[in-house]
């Protein structure tokens, strides 16, 4: 025997490889239709998550409807949306209704963490404000022991030009999770005035406030630009109220056994990958640490991403 075809080139090492990650990129190329439904805090950081996902796989098209967290349990039970994005948890009631609908829960995967923020136009000069006293700004009930409803700026302690101005309120619609986390967490559950003009999505409570000077709302963190200022709000004991961070989920419906589509297997492994929390951080939000990303693709058996 002629030992010497043995003896293979390097070159004829590399062509082998070659052939052989070409053959693994066919066989792991996807194609379909993932549609995301929820979240419009979400919204843009999905949207590039989509983009890199269709970058990697080219024949992959990716819907993604951004019209606030309320509409994904909707979008899950109805089959309407393969993934639900929300800026809060399930209520206890979407939850029942998804179980009813399918006899198992939805799984829950945390992508990311955001703070809710109160903004100001840019001229305004306070510069912090009391859980108490916002909760009197914004709603009708004053659960949170404020004495009396805010309506001026005089009321907030501005003096001179500001003093006789009343004050704009802007929010978010009900289906809004930034809505629902507000309510809760700096209205003590109680109701919002009905001088809170609603609006659809973040980047309209900024357009607002920016183009308002007697205006303040409510909105994600990451949506801070140099039109509008953000107020440290201040909670028990005087410190900065940490409460209003708060985890962003992507929503699931696997069965229990049952593996995670390859297509959404791809896009959550996308998410959890240092590439994904990369954008995360560039888009404003606090990424999940190494150990988080691991640990999320461990429960939903995507080690390989």
């Amino acid at each position: 025997m002629n030992l010497s075809i043995l003896r293979l080139s390097p070159l004829f090492l590399w062509f082998i490889a070659a052939v052989a990650q070409a053959q693994l990129h066919n066989e792991l190329e996807l194609e379909g239709k993932l549609t995301i439904t929820g979240s419009d805090t979400l919204g843009a950081i999905t949207s590039v998550w989509a983009e890199m996902l269709k970058e990697r796989h080219p024949k992959v098209l990716v819907q993604v409807r951004a019209i606030g967290s309320a509409a994904a349990p909707t979008a899950l039970v109805e089959g309407t949306a393969d993934l639900g994005t929300m800026s809060r948890p399930m209520s206890a009631a979407e939850d029942r209704s998804f179980e009813r609908r399918y006899g198992y829960a939805p799984i829950a995967v945390p992508v990311a963490r955001d703070a809710i923020a109160v903004f100001v136009h840019r001229d305004n000069p306070l510069s912090s404000i009391v859980v108490p006293t916002l909760d009197a700004v914004f709603s009708s009930t004053r659960r949170c022991g404020h004495p009396q409803a805010v309506a001026r700026w005089s009321d907030l302690g501005l003096s001179g030009p500001w003093a006789s101005r009343g004050i704009s309120l802007y929010g978010r619609s009900a289906a809004s999770g930034t809505y629902s986390v507000f309510r809760q967490q700096v209205l003590c559950s109680g109701d919002f005035s009905p001088r809170v003009n609603r609006l659809v999505g973040s980047s309209a409570i900024i357009r607002a406030v920016a183009g308002d000077r007697n205006a303040i709302g409510y909105a994600s963190a990451g949506y801070l630009n140099a039109n509008v200022k953000a107020l440290t709000v201040i909670g028990p004991g005087g410190q900065p109220q940490a409460s209003l961070d708060r985890e962003l989920y992507v929503y699931l419906n696997v069965a229990p056994g049952a593996p995670v589509s390859p297509l959404t297997a791809a896009f959550i492994n996308l998410i959890l990958s240092p590439e994904g929390q990369q954008e995360t951080a560039k888009a404003g939000y606090l990424p999940l640490s190494m150990a988080e990303q691991r640990a999320q693709r461990r429960r939903l058996g995507l080690m390989d991403g």
